[in-house]
């Protein structure tokens, strides 16, 4: 029997085997600091999840339409033309089972076999084996001396005939970089032009720092009639287990992602919309409440990685990860290793010293580790002494 030829283009998790390693000291009874986590450590806020339990009790559990309920829907088209002058009907909006959902509805709506998708690297983990799982090819465009940005005249040298789409993250997984009013202008005046879809994901707007304000790049221009805005709850609400994100989109793409959703998963949860209902209209104060906390935890992060010569960082002006520069260990030996790249730093930083980090050949840059700072602030001193121990013996 035989596996689709497909699989074998799609990597599996580079991170498998630092997390199966933290695993099983655990299961030793050994405390790991684990700084991988890709959501926060808040609950969901209680109006929120009161909201679902609400939704149990009263029998709102059966199948819901397709896109998502009128009413949640309804609210996020309110909630994008109000904070990011936006201008969707509800029609334009469809809810998934998350924004990861969104984001493979919007590639297999949009890219046919052969395509090309232009990916800033660092990127997350998942855009590069989901442009493939559409049947796409993704350009990869190395940001790390620019910046950690994708520029204008970068977009511009990698656009061909065969491109067709362009993913662009900001506040970006992993570096924390958000892009400005002027920067985002810079990349419309080349986008306006070009036959061009730019799926927008938007994930972390809510996590941003130092005053920034977070700018769609769909509301410059007339960008808007060739732009998939991805956004939903799981960073901004503590509400990555709910499983709720949306897609706003000119009408066709969207009919186009509903038939395709419509075929493997249906409507996101019916408990959960009721929960995101919630969490759309009176969500202000928690959101700034995290928000606040995160910030305090990167300044104190900060301080910790600036106590070392030897590390070297992007600053994060939004999400909640710090991206650190560890090629100062590569080629050093660490007992009987001698450290040749990210995966090897992160094996041998958990192994020895339990502290876990994600290795940054998992983002594209093979230099670097990634730290959540989602931990409380005990956690992250602990996590960050014995990142620091590690690296003190590997130097």
């Amino acid at each position: 029997m035989q596996i689709a030829t497909r699989i074998n283009n799609i990597e599996a998790s580079k991170t498998l085997q630092v997390k199966e390693k933290a695993l099983q000291l655990k299961a030793k009874g050994i405390e790991v600091i684990d700084l991988t986590a890709g959501e926060s450590d808040f609950q969901t806020p209680e109006f929120v999840a009161q909201a679902g339990i609400q939704a149990i009790q009263e029998g709102f559990t059966k199948y819901t339409a397709n896109n998502g309920i009128p009413e949640l829907r309804t609210n996020i088209a309110l909630k994008l033309k109000k904070e990011n002058n936006l201008e969707y009907t509800p029609e334009q909006i469809i809810v998934s089972n998350g924004a990861k959902q969104s984001i493979l509805n919007a590639l297999m709506a949009i890219i046919n076999e052969g395509d090309e998708v232009i990916l800033p690297s660092p990127y997350w983990v998942s855009y590069p084996e989901q442009i493939k799982i559409s049947g796409g090819k993704p350009v990869i465009i190395d940001t790390r001396y620019h910046q950690f940005k994708l520029s204008a005249s970068l977009l511009q040298q990698h656009i061909t005939p065969n491109t067709r789409a362009l993913i662009l993250n900001s506040p970006c997984n992993p570096t924390g970089v958000v892009y400005t009013q002027s920067e985002l202008v810079q990349l419309a005046e080349v986008l306006k032009n070009e036959n061009i879809w730019i799926i927008s994901d938007e994930i972390y707007e809510k996590i941003i720092f130092d005053g920034l304000q977070h700018i769609s790049i769909a509301s410059l221009g007339n960008l808007i009639e060739k732009s998939i805005v991805i956004n939903g709850f799981s960073k901004s609400h503590s509400m990555t287990g709910w499983r709720v994100g949306y897609a706003a989109a000119p009408l066709a793409v969207v009919k186009a992602m509903s038939k395709i959703q419509g075929h493997y998963t249906s409507n996101a949860s019916s408990i959960s919309q009721k929960a995101a209902l919630a969490a759309l209209e009176e969500s202000g104060t928690e959101v700034e409440k995290m928000r606040k906390t995160f910030e305090e935890r990167r300044n104190f992060t900060q301080q910790q990685l600036d106590s070392r010569p030897y590390f070297s960082y992007v600053y994060p002006q939004g999400a909640f990860y710090f991206f650190i520069n560890i090629s100062k260990a590569f080629g050093r030996r660490a007992g009987e290793l001698i450290i040749e790249n990210s995966l090897d730093f992160s094996a041998y930083v958990t192994e020895n010293y339990h502290m876990v980090s994600v290795p940054g050949i998992a983002f594209g840059a093979n230099d670097y580790i990634r730290i959540s700072f989602t931990a409380s602030l005990e956690e992250l001193e602990s996590g960050m002494q014995k990142l620091i121990q590690a690296m003190d013996q590997i130097i």
